[in-house]
């Protein structure tokens, strides 16, 4: 998972969440958890079918990063 988990969080980064403190951790989890799922694909929505379905397949992967980073935190 080192690897998805660093890409992942490298898209977070490049869409302005500060992945290195506590703080941009859970606003990237909030955002990742309430944002269209298209914008899980570019950053911003297409409304593209396509965009959408895979975003939403993209999402848990997206959240699984960021609840692992944020228990990095806690150890």
């Amino acid at each position: 998972m080192d690897t998805l988990h660093d890409i992942n969080l490298t898209f977070l980064q490049q869409k302005g969440f500060k992945t290195t403190a506590l703080e941009g951790l859970n606003k990237a989890l909030n955002w990742l958890k309430t944002t269209d799922a298209d914008c899980l694909m570019h950053g911003k929505g297409t409304g593209d079918p396509f965009d959408i379905m895979v975003g939403e397949m993209r999402r848990p992967m997206l959240i699984a990063s960021v609840e692992h980073a944020i228990m990095q935190f806690s150890e």
